[in-house]
């Protein structure tokens, strides 16, 4: 039975799920695993115009080692990572689980790194919210509404902090390492690099020394922001290239304070 559902799977997995009753536990992982090569494999818009077409390779094989194994109670796929839709046979799925970690890469169908295609991100939010509207809900049967508007909140989150550099750099670093970005503790400056601590420091000081010139002031902004695209190039070097998590923890803490004072200087132009 085994390689029977494991060649069909290759070249019709929307067929697989009458295949798989009574198929033992192991059974039903290869077919999974095979199903999950078909999806990967196939060229771009083979799958059709749908969620799948985003979400297929990103769910079935994400990079993350904390992803947990979902299994769609439709038709059993297996997903390493949540997504609202199964990208097998696209049925809406349960509420995610709270110990299931929350991989926004993988929710908009990108990859683990700091270098992101945002035009991609952005496609893959409006087709989700698109279909997690309250109107298309209502028209699947036996969806929980509730799930869905919780699922539509998430992709909101994703959106969000895919777009900030910062807060994009901050989450792959939680990903890959389990350090959580920390606001008090940043503030409280416990662990911060000495060197970071020190330049943040002498930035600050030129500002109260700027401060009443909007010349001057216009300046330090422009040397503020060249920093910033200075910090976003060092981690996309460090995180796609180096994949040197150590500095990347520094370098985030770094972009932390340039983001504050960035919103310190513009905030004072703007009152004068």
């Amino acid at each position: 039975m085994l390689s029977s559902v494991s060649s069909r799977l290759l070249v019709a997995p929307r067929a697989v799920a009458p295949l798989l009753r009574g198929a033992t536990t192991a059974q039903r992982s290869m077919a999974s695993s095979a199903r999950v090569r078909f999806v990967q494999q196939q060229p771009s818009g083979l799958l059709g115009v749908s969620y799948r077409s985003f979400a297929s390779s990103s769910a079935a094989a994400c990079s993350n080692k904390d992803c947990c194994n979902l299994h769609c109670p439709k038709c059993d796929f297996v997903m390493n990572s949540f997504c609202p839709f199964c990208p097998s046979c696209d049925s809406l799925q349960p509420e995610k689980p709270r110990d299931c970690p929350t991989d926004y890469f993988c929710l908009l169908n990108q990859p683990h790194k700091y270098s992101i295609d945002t035009t991609g991100a952005e496609q893959c939010y409006r087709k989700l919210q698109n279909r997690l509207h309250p109107d298309k809900v209502a028209h699947i049967e036996g969806a929980d509404p509730e799930v869905a508007a919780a699922d539509s909140a998430m992709v909101n989150d994703a959106i969000k902090v895919l777009r900030s550099p910062l807060k994009r750099a901050e989450h792959l670093l939680q990903l890959e390492t389990g350090v959580k970005a920390d606001d008090d503790e940043a503030d409280g400056m416990g662990n911060m690099d000495p060197s970071v601590l020190m330049e943040m420091l002498e930035y600050n000081e030129e500002i109260d020394d700027a401060e009443g010139d909007e010349k001057e002031m216009l300046k330090l902004t422009q040397e503020n922001d060249d920093r910033i695209k200075e910090c976003e190039d060092e981690l996309t070097r460090l995180c796609d290239e180096a994949r040197d998590w150590e500095a990347v923890e520094t370098e985030v803490n770094r972009l932390r304070f340039l983001v504050r004072i960035d919103d310190r200087l513009k905030g004072t132009v703007n009152k004068m």
